[in-house]
């Protein structure tokens, strides 16, 4: 599980940074959105970290750690969420 978040957190972070080089390219008739995707794509890959949610020798308060199983659902509801916030003109 832990390798699996390691490589999400690799292939989302390489995504935001590459959306934010060149987003507005891949976006063309709305680049605008480019921006919120690749926050998005940051957000999902902190999300997915295993280094800053480790359990115990981690860098978050034991208060605010999620286990991996429900971490690695939220990551996947925020990526299958992304139609619902997408404008549908």
């Amino acid at each position: 599980m832990r390798l699996i978040m390691w490589i999400l957190t690799i292939a989302f972070a390489l995504a935001g940074l590459a959306l934010r080089a060149e987003g507005a390219s891949w976006f063309a008739p709305y680049s605008y959105l480019a921006v919120y995707f690749f926050k998005g794509c940051f957000f999902i890959a902190a999300l997915a970290c295993p280094f800053l949610w480790a359990r115990s020798y981690g860098l978050m308060p034991r208060g605010l750690q999620v286990p991996g199983k429900p971490r690695f659902m939220m990551a996947l509801a925020c990526i299958l969420a992304i139609p619902l916030v997408l404008p549908w003109h």
